[in-house]
């Protein structure tokens, strides 16, 4: 299936991957989603809304089951990564300049300087930031 998370109409939505099948998950209190990833061995998904009040939420596939894991400190949450072997979702915010990792209740700062962090990546454990 493709996840993806619209601006425009403020939804997050599914699909196959031959385009049948299109459903609306979540339209009710989205102000501006952006970021979505995957868990498909847990069967969540998470994603970013960086609208006026800025979180980061999450929900099962189906869209079932919503909570928001952070809403505070947060600026412009745009950019997520989740590392499954570690168990933690990683996400880059373009008003604060960081990048900040999330294990359970446990939040701490990754990166604070100088990154541009819709254009990050996460790979094999390692974080590669794009610097402005």
């Amino acid at each position: 299936n493709l996840y993806w998370t619209d601006t425009g109409t403020d939804r997050i939505e599914v699909t196959r991957l031959n385009g049948t099948s299109r459903k609306i998950l979540i339209s009710e209190n989205l102000d501006e989603p952006r970021a979505i990833v995957l868990n498909p061995v847990m069967g969540y998904m998470y994603w970013t809304d960086w609208g006026e009040s800025p979180k980061i939420e999450c929900a099962y596939l189906d869209g079932s089951e919503r909570r928001v894991l952070v809403n505070t400190s947060l600026g412009w949450p745009n950019g997520l990564a989740l590392d499954l072997e570690k168990d933690k979702l990683y996400w880059g915010d373009a008003k604060t300049d960081r990048i900040e990792v999330s294990n359970g209740a446990i939040f701490g700062c990754v990166l604070r300087k100088h990154v541009l962090c819709f254009c990050g990546a996460l790979c094999l454990g390692c974080i590669y930031p794009a610097l402005r």
